[in-house]
C-alpha cells in the first residue's frame, strides 16, 4: 500500500473512486515572460552530451503552442511578470505587453511585482485596455479604497465551475521602488484566501485554485496549509520549471519556468457532484520554433512594434572578447564590470549593485545598444551617499549574515556585486551563531578606518531598499541622485572602452564555503 501511494505521489496523479458526474478540463499556463516578445536561442545537449542550439519562445511561439493544445475545455492562465525585460516594455510602460496579452484570449492573469515597475497609477491606467480578467486578492490600492484588481474570477469550463484566486508577491513593497507602490498596501494572505474561498463556495464552485506570483516554495506552503479548500496552484515568480507538476497534500502545484521557453499543460478529472478532483497530471512543453506551430500574425505584430526602435537598438557599440556571465547568488564578471564602471565614473571609493537587477548575460562578440537595455531593463538611476568606516563595517556584516542565512534556509540569495572592496568572512561561524565572522575588509587595498568617510555609488533601488540589503546601521543615509540612468552609463562605458575582456575577481570570499553545501 505504501509503495502504491508513493507511486501515486511520484507521478502526480490522484485517484479516488470515479463514480459520479465526471468532467475533464485542461489548464494551459505560462509565467514570468518578461517581455521576451521575440524568439531567442537556448543551448541543449543531445544523448551524447554534445551541445546544440534551438530557437524557442517569443509571443509567436507561446501563442502558437497554446493554440496547438487549446480546446473548448481549456482554461488559459498567466502567472504574472509579463512586464519588464526588453526595451519595448520600458518605452511603452507596459502598454506593449497588455496589447500582446490581448492576443491570447486569456481567462486570468495575476499581477506580478514587475507589473508595478512603472508605478501603480501607470499600471492601473494601462490595464484599462486589457480584454482579459486580471486578479490579485492581496494588493490594496489605498487612494481608491479597493483591491487593485478583482480578488478572484469564476470560469465555467465543460460544466465545471472553477474559482480562481489571485495572489501577488507578499514582499511587493520591497521588490519595487517605494515611489512606485506608495499607494499600495499588502493584505494578510490567510485572510484573503479564507474570505475568497468562502465566497467561491457560496457561489457554487466545483473546484478552487490559486493563480499566484509568490514563488514555488510559498506555493508549496499554501498547498500544505489549504489542501482542504484548494485543488490546484498555478504559480510564477521563482522562474521554476516544474517538468512534472507536484502533488502537495493532493493539491497540484505547477509552474512553467520563465521567458516563454515552456508552457504548462495540466489535465484534471473532476467529479462535479462531489466537488472533487479525482485525477490530475501536469507537464511542460518546450516552445521550440516550428513554422507550422508559431503564430505568424503575432510575429508580424511584434515586428511592427519594434521596427521604429530596432535600428537604434541594433547599433553596435563595442566588442566583447569573453562571455559576460550573469549569476544571482555568486560573483560574476558582468556585475563586477558594471560596478567598476559606476565607481570609476563617479569617483567613489566603492560601488554596490544587486545581482538581481542584472537580467541577462551576453556571449562574446558585438555588443549592441539593445543588449545593454536587456541586461539593465529597469531604468534605475545611479545615486551616491557617504558613510563612516564603522557604518560600512555594519553594512557588510549585515549583508553577509543575511545572505548566508538565506542560502542556508532557501538555497539562494541576491549577491552583493561590489567594486573597490575586498571582504573575507567565515560562513561556518554565521551558521554556528558566532557574530565575529568577518575576517577582513579592505577598501582599495587598505583596512577600513572606523573614523574615515567613504563614498559609495549604487542604484536608486538599492538605496531605497537600504535595510533590505544592509540592515539597520543606526543612522539614516543621505542619498544624492545623479539622475543618470544605469544603462546610459553602461552604453557610454562600452563605447569608450570599445573592446572589453572581463576577468572575474574574488572580492567577497567565504573561507568555509563547504558549510553552505
Amino acid at each position: 500500500m505504501k509503495k502504491l501511494l508513493f507511486l501515486i505521489f511520484f507521478i502526480t496523479n490522484i485517484a479516488i473512486s470515479q463514480e459520479g458526474n465526471i468532467k475533464e478540463i485542461q489548464i494551459l499556463h505560462w509565467n514570468d515572460f518578461h517581455a521576451r516578445n521575440t524568439t531567442y536561442q537556448v543551448t541543449k545537449k543531445d544523448s551524447l552530451d554534445n551541445p546544440y542550439k534551438v530557437t524557442v519562445g517569443g509571443v509567436s511561439g507561446v501563442l502558437g503552442y497554446l493554440n496547438k493544445y487549446r480546446d473548448a475545455n481549456t482554461l488559459l492562465l498567466n502567472g504574472g511578470d509579463d512586464f519588464q525585460g526588453s526595451p519595448i516594455s520600458t518605452l511603452t510602460k507596459g502598454k506593449s505587453q497588455i496589447e500582446l496579452l490581448n492576443l491570447y484570449n486569456l481567462d486570468a492573469f495575476v499581477l506580478g511585482n514587475h507589473e508595478f515597475d512603472y508605478g501603480e497609477n501607470s499600471l492601473d491606467s494601462v490595464l484599462k485596455i486589457a480584454n482579459f480578467d486580471y486578479i490579485s486578492a492581496n494588493v490594496f490600492f489605498t487612494n481608491e479604497n479597493r483591491t487593485f484588481a478583482e480578488r478572484f474570477v469564476i470560469k465555467e469550463i465543460n460544466g465545471v465551475k472553477v474559482g480562481i484566486i489571485g495572489l501577488t508577491a507578499f514582499d511587493l513593497k520591497t521588490l519595487v521602488l517605494p515611489k512606485n507602490v506608495d499607494e499600495i498596501e499588502m493584505l494578510n494572505v490567510d485572510t484573503v484566501i479564507t474570505q475568497s474561498v468562502k465566497l467561491l463556495k457560496e457561489s457554487g464552485c466545483d473546484i478552487i485554485g490559486l493563480l499566484t506570483h509568490i514563488g514555488v516554495e510559498n506555493d508549496r506552503i499554501l498547498a500544505a496549509k489549504y489542501y482542504g479548500d484548494i485543488d490546484f496552484i498555478i504559480g510564477g515568480h521563482s522562474h521554476t520549471p516544474l517538468f512534472r507538476a507536484e502533488n502537495v497534500n493532493n493539491v497540484l502545484v505547477a509552474q512553467a519556468g520563465s521567458y516563454g521557453r515552456w508552457i504548462g499543460r495540466v489535465n484534471l478529472k473532476v467529479d462535479i457532484d462531489r466537488d472533487t478532483v479525482l485525477e490530475f497530471k501536469g507537464r511542460l512543453i518546450e516552445t521550440i520554433y516550428d513554422s507550422t506551430i508559431n503564430d505568424m500574425n503575432a510575429e508580424l505584430i511584434v515586428s511592427n512594434m519594434l521596427k521604429d526602435i530596432e535600428p537604434q537598438l541594433k547599433r553596435v557599440i563595442g566588442v566583447l572578447e569573453s562571455d559576460w556571465v550573469r549569476a544571482y547568488d555568486e560573483e560574476f564578471n558582468l556585475g563586477q564590470w558594471e560596478a567598476d564602471v559606476v565607481r570609476q565614473k563617479f569617483n567613489t571609493d566603492l560601488a554596490f549593485l544587486n545581482a538581481g537587477g542584472i537580467r541577462k548575460g551576453l556571449s562574446k562578440g558585438d555588443i549592441t545598444v539593445g543588449d545593454i537595455w536587456e541586461v539593465n531593463p529597469f531604468g534605475n538611476t545611479i545615486v551616491k551617499f557617504e558613510v563612516s568606516g564603522a557604518s560600512l563595517k555594519k553594512m557588510i556584516h549585515n549583508n553577509i549574515k543575511q545572505r548566508v542565512m538565506e542560502i542556508k534556509e532557501i538555497g539562494s540569495s541576491d549577491m552583493l556585486v561590489a567594486s573597490g572592496i575586498l571582504v573575507k568572512y567565515n560562513s561556518g561561524k554565521i551558521i554556528d551563531g558566532d557574530e565575529d565572522f568577518i575576517e577582513e575588509i579592505k577598501v582599495n587595498g587598505e583596512n577600513v578606518d572606523d573614523n574615515k568617510t567613504y563614498t559609495i555609488g549604487t542604484n536608486n533601488y538599492m538605496a531605497a531598499q537600504f535595510k533590505k540589503y544592509f540592515g539597520d546601521i543606526g543612522i539614516d543615509i543621505i542619498v544624492n541622485d545623479t539622475n543618470i540612468l544605469d544603462r546610459d552609463l553602461f552604453i557610454e562605458a562600452v563605447e569608450e572602452q570599445k573592446t572589453i575582456n572581463s576577468i572575474l575577481e574574488k572580492r567577497i570570499i567565504d573561507s568555509t564555503p563547504e558549510k553552505l553545501k
